[in-house]
């Protein structure tokens, strides 16, 4: 029984994803964001570091395979600075915006029922975009909201998590095969 459970946790552990990429090349838009992964069940995260500068936006894609709980935060490398951060459908519609959640001056977003997709995060100097953008849908482009090029200069990370809980009728195999292992045992 108890090595049943272990092969049973190390398979979970084992789909799970976790890892870590730096910002890379020119990723100022959507359409040049850089990938973090494709994520199934049961979940995983990804640890994303990089800079933000003058007129700088840094756009990063990732693709849920199943409906996921999704939750993004960002801190400060070594100098302080005003973040701001969107999420964006594969069609290109704001659907969370954020300031001042996370620690300091900077974004966190925590979204409950995201559906299987594609989707962006984009990360940005405070000024750049506003919570007007959500309706919108005003992506980040490096822009101030009434003029000019956002200031703001820092670097940071992101921690990007998914939480990917499986179908009704999988849970019903996993439990139906939990009663097989207590039968069997008897």
């Amino acid at each position: 029984m108890k090595y049943t459970v272990l092969c049973t946790v190390a398979a979970f552990a084992a789909a799970s994803q976790a890892g870590f990429i730096s910002e890379f090349g020119n990723n100022n838009s959507l359409s040049m964001a850089n990938d973090i992964g494709s994520f199934g069940a049961p979940g995983g995260s990804m640890l994303v570091e990089g800079s933000i500068t003058e007129g700088d936006v840094d756009w990063f894609s990732f693709t849920l395979e199943d409906d996921a709980s999704f939750s993004v935060f960002s801190v400060f490398g070594s100098n302080n600075g005003d973040g701001v951060m969107q999420i964006v459908t594969g069609a290109g519609d704001v659907i969370a915006f954020d300031d001042d959640s996370g620690v300091g001056l900077m974004p966190a977003l925590q979204i409950e029922s995201l559906t299987a997709g594609t989707y962006y995060i984009a990360l940005s100097g405070f000024g750049d975009v506003d919570s007007g953008s959500v309706g919108s849908d005003d992506q980040a482009d490096g822009s101030l909201i009434t003029g000019g090029l956002h200031t703001e200069n820092f670097t940071y990370k992101l921690n990007v998590g998914f939480t990917i809980v499986p179908a009704p009728g999988a849970m019903a195999l996993l439990g139906m095969g939990g009663v097989m292992m207590t039968r069997r045992r008897r």
